[in-house]
């Protein structure tokens, strides 16, 4: 399933979800390079949850810009599949060799 389907299938929370799946929808339609963060008006980006094994505990990140802390995450950088750009970024992000996504 390509990330138009994926948008398409998804069942939104609540009144506000469904307007930014439109909005996503539309931007697929007219504009360019949203995989790709050179696209400054609006980019796709993926990030993370990351929880131990038995769901105890959480990884966050500090987040020097924002002087906070994070999920981790980034940039598609051209990656459609947006869950493996989200473990692609948590393995560079972290260090973590074994990254297991639970859907």
């Amino acid at each position: 399933m390509n990330l138009r389907e994926k948008i398409e299938a998804y069942q939104p929370y609540n009144e506000q979800e469904e307007r930014d799946r439109q909005q996503m929808l539309y931007l697929l339609d007219h504009e360019k390079d949203l995989l790709l963060r050179k696209n400054t008006s609006a980019h796709f980006s993926a990030s993370a949850w990351v929880v131990s094994h038995d769901r105890e505990h959480v990884l966050l990140c500090w987040h020097n810009i924002y002087r906070s802390w994070s999920w981790l995450g980034g940039h598609a950088d051209g990656e459609e599949d947006l869950l493996s750009a989200a473990v692609r970024e948590v393995r560079e992000e972290s260090g973590l060799v074994h990254v297991v996504p639970v859907v």
